[in-house]
């Protein structure tokens, strides 16, 4: 796939896109345990506090529709590479901005805008190197990526504050992003066609079992939300995504 793989391994997504993943999350959640030694230190009140969670996902907002339709134009292989650049200088920013005084809010805001564009990347990569009848396990491998990286942000952190003190986190999380960029530089290809390491039969089987059409030019809407699965969808992501940031 994204790596060199067996032919028997083609519908599995390679280790590369889905450690972009675990960094999305880790940088997301190390906010949350350092905030508690920056508000210390930096005097913050409850409700700048407040404001400084959220603000990752006003920018969270703004590009998530965006993200896919870029994804579709020039490809998912740019889209991801973009956006884990985008939240890895954010991320180093971060103690840079809180410490200088620069917009913290904003610096939050553009992480939020640089990790939205992950998924639908992703997805566009998915829908040209997966086989139909094994996306399912793609995406699980991709999920599950995503909570291993909460895991890990929320187990080392507070080893890092302890030993090397707040900024550690930001700026030791925000590298692992250069390194990843570099593997996927080398690595990835946004469709199969681009490879020009696929071996023939691979490329034959991907050009006849994969669905791979032209970016869609109108999206018809009104189609979608008649369709009471997508609403059935919309209800459970709305409420896993409430409770999940509420109580965790």
């Amino acid at each position: 796939m994204i790596r060199r793989y067996g032919f028997e391994d083609r519908g599995v997504v390679g280790a590369v896109p889905v450690m972009a993943f675990l960094l999305c999350n880790m940088d997301r959640v190390n906010m949350s345990i350092a905030i508690l030694p920056m508000s210390a230190e930096f005097s913050w009140s409850p409700t700048t506090v407040g404001l400084i969670q959220p603000s990752f996902f006003c920018g969270y907002l703004l590009t998530q529709i965006a993200g896919g339709i870029w994804a579709d134009t020039v490809g998912g292989k740019s889209v991801l590479a973009f956006g884990v650049v985008w939240w890895s200088i954010a991320t180093v920013l971060i103690p840079v901005a809180a410490k200088i005084g620069l917009p913290f809010l904003l610096v939050r805001a553009f992480m939020g805008i640089g990790e939205v564009v992950a998924m639908p990347a992703m997805i566009n990569i998915l829908s040209k190197w997966v086989l139909v009848a094994e996306r399912s396990r793609s995406l699980a491998l991709v999920y599950s990526a995503m909570y291993r990286g909460l895991v890990t942000g929320l187990a080392f952190s507070p080893f890092l504050i302890q030993k090397f003190g707040w900024l550690s986190i930001f700026f030791s999380f925000g590298s692992l992003g250069t390194i990843w960029f570099a593997e996927w530089l080398n690595k990835a290809h946004s469709t199969p066609l681009e490879d020009p390491e696929l071996r023939p039969q691979e490329k034959k089987l991907f050009v006849t079992k994969c669905v791979s059409k032209e970016p869609v030019k109108t999206i018809p809407w009104s189609l979608i939300l008649s369709k009471p699965p997508v609403w059935a969808l919309i209800v459970c992501l709305t409420s896993v995504t409430i409770g999940g940031h509420l109580f965790f």
